[in-house]
């Protein structure tokens, strides 16, 4: 026999605006359960918030010892509902907590990520809390959505499972293949490095928490713990390499996928010694890394161990968004590594993400003309985010609610999916060019790269006519508004005069005229 308690739906501003009654859900799973030999009752906090009289649910709590602790949840109750949860842990905390109703079916996920119930109930709930009562196997029961949290892989683990890919029957050769025909003749030595690439990860995860990443929480939320940084040991990654060329013959660039692979500097050194040791003739590398990792002593040892490219999450030349976005990353340590990497000879990759959620149009301003110094000057590649998208996993999905967001139907079924392309910035006048620039920005790459002749548009090309766009869709929204131009500082060594020369040939040459009607387009 098992002891049951199934607490009713309940908060205070619900009770001012409903009638209050018996719950007859909570009343009947409690009458069935007992009806089939469990000691099981009910508890309406309703009634205790109503009239005051009666024993807490705090006092409910621990009128006995509980196996089993049931809440109906609905959407106008649901804060006050996992408040309970919560009491519940805290008060009873070897009972099985298991959430049912309809909030609780329709919003499982909330429940099972952000409560200390393990269990959500599906429908009726009379035979899934017999058969959770009566001990069968929770696999086994119908109805049940159930939160097993994940364990990490250990060290050992890890290489075991890196070793594991089966390197040399990984069918690269298709999908270079692919990209072979499609530039034909306008294959270059570059290009030949960037198509016959191999991907490798050797680290499970970042640690530092940027919040508009999500796979930095992948495995902690995951587990539900704190879940430490594992790395494949220097041998290992040259042991993978070896297979991978000796494999594939054709392959010129090895890309080291992990999130920050430079985070452990001396880890990176080690690893570049070993690759000078080796020769792996004209192999290439490229990697993720940290503008605050690098410095002279690290990249003259990449350099020399051929790393042609290192993609650097730049994101802003803004220090107040760089701190909301928790980059841990100062301006000034961006405009270091891109010098040293210039100086040994890197070129980099940097992202910039152009709208945040809480953007000014200086904030976009300064990283669009730091940016444009840095491709102009042949200093790096470059692509541009229009914006922050909610990804689920990350803090800003959970920080944030104002989204733009459109319905996708799933062909072949009665469903459609909530997509949320990106969060809308607070500031009016940044909103206001975020949503003509999401609208218009292909058009304007279109018209530009046919204008000049593009027939394959690089990264750069790209880059450079969206955040000339951009800037002037700022200028414009300042005359528009009376806003006082941008006054901060650019790089060391860059006039204004420099980046206006800049705009001003874009303006007579490219730039089309914007329009309000633009149609929706995918994020650049």
């Amino acid at each position: 026999m098992k002891r049951v308690l199934l607490i009713a739906p309940s908060s205070a501003e619900s009770i001012e605006r409903s009638y209050l009654g018996p719950n007859l859900g909570v009343v009947r799973l409690s009458g069935y359960l007992s009806l089939h030999g469990h000691h099981a009752d009910y508890y309406d906090p309703s009634l205790k918030i109503a009239t005051g009289d009666g024993p807490s649910i705090e006092d409910k709590f621990l009128e006995q010892e509980w196996d089993i602790i049931g809440f109906s949840c609905l959407d106008d109750t649901i804060l006050s509902d996992i408040r309970n949860m919560y009491h519940a842990k805290e008060l009873c905390p070897d009972a099985l907590l298991v959430a049912g109703g309809i909030e609780a079916q329709f919003n499982y996920q909330t429940i099972l990520d952000k409560t200390p119930a393990r269990l959500v109930i599906l429908g009726e709930g009379e035979i899934p809390l017999l058969e959770i009562a009566n001990g069968t196997p929770l696999h086994e029961i119908p109805g049940l959505v159930l939160k097993n949290p994940s364990r990490a892989l250990s060290q050992e683990q890890f290489e075991e499972a890196t070793f594991a890919i089966d390197w040399e029957n990984v069918p690269y050769e298709t999908y270079w293949d692919h990209y072979v025909e499609k530039y034909g003749e306008d294959i270059d030595d570059l290009k030949d490095q960037e198509i016959h690439t191999a991907r490798v990860f050797s680290r499970n995860r970042c640690p530092i928490g940027c919040k508009f990443c999500s796979s930095t929480h992948q495995l902690t939320w995951g587990a539900g713990v704190n879940v430490p940084v594992i790395s494949t040991t220097e041998d290992s990654l040259i042991s993978v390499v070896h297979r991978i060329q000796r494999a594939h013959p054709r392959v010129r660039t090895v890309y080291l996928t992990d999130d920050d692979f430079c985070i452990d500097k001396a880890s990176v050194m080690r690893f570049c010694d070993k690759v000078v040791e080796e020769d792996f003739g004209n192999l290439t590398f490229m990697c993720f890394a940290r503008a605050s990792d690098l410095n002279l002593k690290l990249l003259q040892k990449m350099k020399a161990a051929n790393f042609r490219r290192l993609i650097i999450g730049v994101e802003s030349f803004s220090q107040s968004v760089l701190d909301d976005m928790n980059k841990h990353c100062s301006v000034q340590q961006i405009h270091e590594a891109l010098h040293l990497c210039h100086e040994v000879g890197i070129k980099p990759h940097i992202n910039v993400i152009l709208t945040t959620p809480y953007s000014t149009l200086d904030d976009i301003e300064v990283s669009i003309d730091n940016a444009l110094w840095y491709i102009e000057r042949d200093y790096v590649y470059c692509a541009v985010m229009s914006a922050i998208r909610p990804l689920k996993g990350t803090n800003y999905y959970e920080l944030h609610s104002d989204y733009e967001t459109r319905l996708a139907e799933i062909e072949g079924t009665g469903y459609t999916l909530k997509i949320d392309d990106y969060i809308i910035t607070d500031d009016p006048v940044s909103k206001e060019v975020q949503d003509i620039y999401w609208n218009g920005v292909e058009k304007e790459v279109d018209s530009y790269a046919n204008k000049v002749g593009l027939k394959h548009k690089s990264t750069n090309d790209i880059a450079k006519i969206s955040l000339l766009y951009m800037k002037r869709l700022i200028r414009e929204a300042r005359a528009k508004h009376g806003l006082q131009a941008m006054s901060r500082d650019l790089p060391v060594g860059c006039g204004k005069d420099e980046i206006e020369q800049i705009y001003q040939d874009y303006l007579v040459n490219y730039s089309e005229p914007v329009s309000d009607n633009a149609p929706r387009l995918p994020l650049v």
